[in-house]
């Protein structure tokens, strides 16, 4: 399986700093301390930076590097890092270094198509989602986001309303989910003018959950796992809190055939050792900026 990230920046104590490379190598990774001006002479293993900056993560990711943040980090600064692309961010006690997630999960039989016009959005998307082990495919351009669809599969569709064309949009698409049914998030500003003309083009016809930009990240990660499996362990926390998620309708257990928004009190029995709420936990900063 491929490795979730090829750069740790780090704002850490040197002890913590040698723990975290230790734990890298411990699960087989080949680990190099570099600086902003030597990466480039370490191929094939994943730098390590004590003293990072929002230019470099840009870099790293112009080179297809996926950079991880680990530590303490200020608001202010988290911010310039999301700017920049990232969207990695792991910061938790180092008793418990065993939730740093190494590699992507298995790959999923499940099909994302994200067309949003926001590059750190879209990337930050992609980067979830492929960590979960699903299939992505980010479409810039509107008239490519037609053609994607129209040959090849797509179960769930993202759109950013508020940066798209919905009188040209909505027809091929409307079209296309006749023949082709997909499910679709669509992220709506309501308190943008012009919602009443754009809900009558049908963007709620072609998205089944419409969304806030502010909301959305809250939303999408509270709702993965997709379905009710559970990881079986035996050690479990329990915990409990009220949430606004997305819930699915399944065909034989593997196909989604709707969606929708729903308020609900979340009880659960997290198993702590469940490598896809470590996951998912890599996320949740970007729902605080």
């Amino acid at each position: 399986m491929d490795s979730l990230f090829g750069a740790v920046l780090t704002q850490l104590p040197e002890l913590e700093k040698q723990l975290l490379i230790s734990w890298l190598q411990v699960n087989g990774l080949v680990v190099k301390e570099c600086t902003n001006k030597n990466w480039k002479d370490f191929p094939d293993s994943i730098r390590v930076f004590s003293k990072p900056t929002p230019e470099l993560s840009k870099e790293l990711l112009d080179w297809s590097i996926e950079p991880i943040l680990c530590g303490k980090f200020t608001k202010e600064e988290k911010g310039l890092y999301q700017k920049s692309g990232v969207s990695l961010h792991w910061d938790k006690p180092f008793s418990q270094i065993h939730s740093f997630p190494i590699q992507k999960l298995p790959e999923k039989k499940l099909t994302w198509i994200v067309c949003t016009k926001n590059p750190n959005f879209d990337q930050n998307i992609n980067t979830f989602l492929k960590s979960l082990g699903y299939q992505v495919f980010i479409e810039a351009n509107p008239e490519y986001l037609v053609k994607r669809l129209l040959v090849g599969p797509c179960h769930f569709l993202i759109l950013d309303w508020d940066n798209l064309d919905a009188k040209t949009l909505v027809p091929a698409l409307q079209k296309i989910k006749g023949e082709k049914p997909f499910l679709s998030i669509g992220i709506k500003d309501f308190d943008k003018e012009h919602l009443y003309r754009d809900l009558k083009m049908g963007i709620g016809a072609i998205s089944e959950v419409l969304v806030g930009i502010k909301e959305f990240w809250n939303v999408f990660l509270e709702s993965f796992p997709l379905s009710d499996e559970v990881a079986t362990t035996k050690l479990w926390r329990e915990s409990s809190y009220s949430a606004t998620k997305l819930s699915f309708t399944f065909q034989e257990k593997r196909i989604p055939v709707s969606m929708k928004q729903i308020e609900t009190i979340i009880v659960r029995a997290n198993p702590i050792e469940d490598e896809h709420f470590h996951r998912i936990d890599l996320f949740r900063w970007l729902s605080s900026l």
